[in-house]
């Protein structure tokens, strides 16, 4: 139970972390978009996108952070609602293995350039080792979450969250 509820842990920290990562190199992104739109409009999006990414990673990492905290419960809805949230987490986390963390938020955003325009703009304002960080930590987030929801699924896992049977009176 213990290394699930770390797994989520650190699934909350390296969310943060990849949240933040866009907002100090918000100025590139800023200028990946305006690059991309055309004009200045685009730093408004860029910021929005930085916005949206920030918030979407406070929910997921409060969340995960939660749901941790709840595991030290040994109660069998609290772990289905952890594999309801490792699923949840798979479907949000995977799109940054494909890079498209930060792409996906400025369409839905705001309207204008596509995605592979942006995508284009992206790779010639960023630092090289953006992509690849980004990347790295979306895969080991899935991973954690995966990996968590699988040691939730364990025989060993049964016996914490099982019953307690109830005390004989007599």
């Amino acid at each position: 139970m213990d290394a699930a509820r770390w797994l989520l842990l650190g699934v909350a920290v390296l969310t943060v972390v990849g949240a933040l990562l866009g907002v100090v190199l918000l100025e590139d992104l800023r200028r990946a978009y305006i690059s991309a739109y055309g004009g200045m409009r685009g730093g408004d999006e860029a910021t929005g996108a930085a916005i949206a990414g920030v918030i979407g990673a406070v929910v997921v990492a409060g969340v995960c952070a939660v749901t941790a905290l709840l595991l030290g419960r040994p109660r069998n809805w609290v772990r289905v609602g952890a594999w309801v949230v490792c699923a949840i987490g798979v479907c949000c986390l995977s799109p940054g293995l494909l890079g498209g963390g930060v792409v996906a938020s400025a369409r839905i955003v705001g309207n204008g350039a596509g995605s592979d325009e942006i995508a284009a703009a992206m790779e010639v304002a960023m630092p090289g080792w953006y992509g690849p960080l980004t990347v790295v930590l979306a895969g080991a987030s899935v991973a954690g979450v995966v990996a968590a929801g699988v040691l939730l699924a364990l025989p060993a896992s049964n016996a914490y969250f099982r019953r307690p049977p109830a005390p004989v009176v007599g």
